[in-house]
């Protein structure tokens, strides 16, 4: 005889990682479908840009400005250079002071230096453009956001986009597009819930036994991990969720979402003496209901035991005294028992 919890759930990993992408486009290839195994860095997926006119705009109307830059540095390199070299005449003659001619040379390397970062300006403007109007550069190409890969190694559970879809990439701001979610099914828990009577009756680490019906009810070992501290409402009955770890010694295949049943013992006893629930009668004494059974006599005709129930499974329930294990108990007919009821009212 065991007293026990039933929870009600599902089967679900520990551990559900979604795949987004870091930044807006429309997919352009798929190269995983649901149920496929994926490894660290493996291509998911690719992102075609669509480029914004006005950020397109902006990075190219930068690179013109840094191009200007540039025609007008070098401008500015000629002039300086004519005007050293003239110094560096006049200094050569002994006309010019050296101060003259080192203010020269300065200046000259401050208009070279001008033109260097002007060079170099031109340059990020030109990968900004590139980056607006396609998403990438050919030194970025190995890491391309337009390229999406997995983050995790597991077996991909659902694709919800497919080609041609627009995609946001995630920020602060919004969570963006999933691509794929992935997990690893070698990782399960179970979450359900109980009824909020039979929440004080448990603990976390205490055994559970997964029933999966889906696999015919095949029985998996678990661990009670987590019974949460506040109670939900549903349709005005209070449940507590709680969730259990899952282990799988023989590796067998289980699906994630799969519905099952967790049963937590709280105490079992061998050896009980149970009775069909069914035949347990009441009647009235001193106010409260007495339980008992009819016992058949060696004479056919059947006698009241009263008997002293324990622990109940809600279909058997077990005689803790009142009742020998060879008694014969009479088992009702409902609809006999109703010809009985009407009987005695009409003798009254």
């Amino acid at each position: 005889m065991e007293d026990k919890v039933m929870a009600t759930g599902k089967i679900v990993p520990k551990e559900e990682i979604e795949i987004k992408p870091n930044i807006a486009g429309i997919i352009d290839k798929i190269l995983v479908d649901e149920g496929d195994k994926v490894e660290v860095g493996q291509l998911i997926a690719t992102v075609r840009i669509v480029p914004n006119l006005s950020e397109v705009n902006n990075a190219q109307q930068n690179v013109s400005n840094q191009q200007l830059q540039i025609s007008n540095a070098k401008l500015n390199v000629d002039n300086m250079r004519k005007q050293f070299d003239m110094q560096e005449r006049l200094y050569k003659q002994g006309v010019a002071s050296k101060q003259e001619y080192l203010n020269a040379q300065q200046q000259l390397y401050s208009m070279q230096q001008s033109l260097r970062n002007a060079q170099q300006q031109l340059v990020t403007a030109q990968k900004a453009l590139q980056i607006a109007k396609t998403g990438s550069t050919p030194e970025l190409q190995g890491l391309a956001t337009t390229q999406i890969r997995s983050k995790a190694s597991g077996t991909v559970l659902d694709v919800p986009v497919k080609v041609g879809s627009q995609v946001i990439e995630a920020n602060s701001f919004n969570a963006g597009t999933t691509i794929c979610s992935i997990a690893d099914l070698n990782s399960l828990i179970f979450q359900g819930e109980i009824d909020e009577a039979q929440a004080g009756k448990l603990k976390q680490g205490m055994d559970m036994n997964i029933v999966i019906g889906a696999l015919q009810n095949k029985m998996f070992p678990g661990r009670l991990t987590m019974i949460a501290p506040k109670g939900k409402d549903n349709n005005g009955t209070i449940k507590f969720p709680v969730e259990g770890d899952v282990f799988n010694p023989n590796n067998e295949y289980i699906r994630a979402g799969f519905s099952a049943n967790g049963e937590i013992v709280l105490n079992s006893q061998k050896n009980a003496l149970l009775l069909d629930e069914s035949l347990i009668q009441y009647e009235k004494r001193n106010g409260k209901d007495v339980p008992f059974v009819e016992v058949k006599q060696k004479d056919g005709s059947f006698k009241k035991a009263y008997v002293k129930l324990g622990a109940s499974d809600g279909i058997n329930v077990q005689i803790l005294a009142g009742l020998d294990k060879n008694a014969d108990v009479k088992v009702w007919n409902p609809s006999d028992k109703d010809k009985e009821e009407l009987k005695d009212k009409s003798k009254k």
